[in-house]
């Protein structure tokens, strides 16, 4: 993860560009388009930095190490997997499902304790089990 944080005109400044899908003061998300071209330009040995100056990004970025890493995890990807793979943009892992007490009903919630107590004992169990 970078370690650069964007302020809010940095922000405004960046989503105003037509490559730029998304960005937060942490990150910046790239269109597919802009992945498909750079990597387009890359094979033509083009510098990184080119590519990124060339497509209007600011100069805070162009001359940071996002450009090469951008191009460096793409051209990974790209190498490892289909071009479909570099263009999904979704993160893989799905969010934790949270449990709301509050929401149940009382037999709801008297059922869902015991389960979990029963699983805790299991795994207290198996973790303080005693050697032969």
């Amino acid at each position: 993860m970078s370690k650069n944080t964007y302020n809010g005109d940095q922000i405004k400044e960046l989503l105003a560009n037509k490559y730029v899908k998304d960005c937060s003061f942490k990150y910046i998300l790239f269109t597919d388009e802009f992945k498909i071209k750079a990597l387009e330009l890359d094979k033509k040995f083009i510098y990184h930095k080119t590519i990124f100056k060339d497509s209007w990004f600011p100069e805070y970025i162009y001359n940071s190490i996002i450009p090469k890493n951008s191009l460096g995890n793409w051209r990974h990807k790209l190498k490892n997997k289909w071009l479909i793979w570099l263009i999904k943009t979704k993160k893989w892992r799905k969010k934790k499902e949270k449990i709301s007490l509050a929401e149940m009903t009382l037999h709801e919630q008297n059922e869902f304790l015991r389960t979990e107590n029963a699983y805790l004992k299991e795994l207290h169990k198996t973790a303080y089990w005693d050697y032969p």
